[in-house]
């Protein structure tokens, strides 16, 4: 198994990944939750680093200016 080609979801679905993680005493949905939280983490931060290159152009905006 080459792991570095599965993303996140993909590994906590796999099965054997499940036994191990419930061996050591993982909650999925725990996991999951964390998961969640941590990728709206990143990204809030990279919004907050960059605010003109994530919004897209509409006809309504006008364009970032120093960005």
């Amino acid at each position: 198994m080459d792991i570095a080609g599965y993303s996140l979801a993909e590994l906590v679905d796999d099965p054997l990944i499940g036994l191990v993680m419930k061996s050591d005493g993982v909650d999925r949905s725990e996991l999951e939750l964390l998961l969640e939280r941590v990728a709206r983490e990143r990204l809030r931060a990279t919004r907050l680093a960059n605010p003109c290159r994530l919004r897209r152009p509409t006809t309504e905006t006008a364009p970032c200016s120093p960005c």
